[in-house]
């Protein structure tokens, strides 16, 4: 009788072992399924801002003098208030949500007048305003090609965060030395 009743004995431990077990090894299981999930998004995060600040770095020179240079942006914009404004400092401006989100700014350079990022803002963890500087960068080639003048890649630069803006989203700076102070055309 008793050889009965030792399978459903060991049936009843094994239920209680794991009624009781269960929840610790679900408790570890999630966690570190959350570590792991956080870890790659934090890796996917820092590649695609690693992407977006070699684009936003890229620069395009435009080999003419500025006044131009300035030409050419006033027509490769037009139309587009929605996505560009020319500030009054001379710069322009990229709007995401913002219309100064990312700022462009004109660099006399020997062999012509350098387009460039200045600086720009994150929102949600990363720069959006990536797929309109590409834009604005094609428009200006257009543009120039229209009239006839050459452009070529220029010289890609870094940046710095400055800091937070609003407790999340930063803003970035231009670091390699071409961004020392306002105005156009430095």
């Amino acid at each position: 009788m008793a050889a009965d009743l030792l399978p459903f004995l060991l049936l009843g431990i094994l239920i209680l072992a794991l009624l009781i077990g269960w929840p610790i090894i679900k408790r570890r299981s999630d966690r570190a399924a959350g570590m792991a999930g956080r870890s790659w998004g934090r890796r996917f995060l820092d590649t695609k801002r690693a992407e977006a600040l070699a684009t936003l770095g890229s620069t395009l020179v435009v080999h003419a003098p500025e006044p131009v240079a300035r030409e050419i942006i006033a027509a490769a914009v037009a139309k587009q208030e929605q996505h560009f404004t020319v500030r009054s400092d001379g710069g322009y401006g990229i709007r995401f949500v913002e219309p100064d989100d990312t700022i462009v700014r004109l660099v006399r350079v020997p062999d012509g007048t350098r387009m460039q990022v200045e600086t720009f803002r994150e929102y949600l963890d990363g720069p959006r305003t990536v797929p309109l500087w590409e834009d604005l960068r094609s428009r200006v080639t257009s543009a120039a090609a229209a009239r006839r003048i050459p452009v070529s890649t220029g010289e890609q630069g870094g940046f710095r965060q400055e800091g937070l803006i609003d407790g999340r989203d930063a803003r970035w700076a231009r670091e390699d030395g071409t961004s020392s102070g306002p105005g156009p055309g430095r």
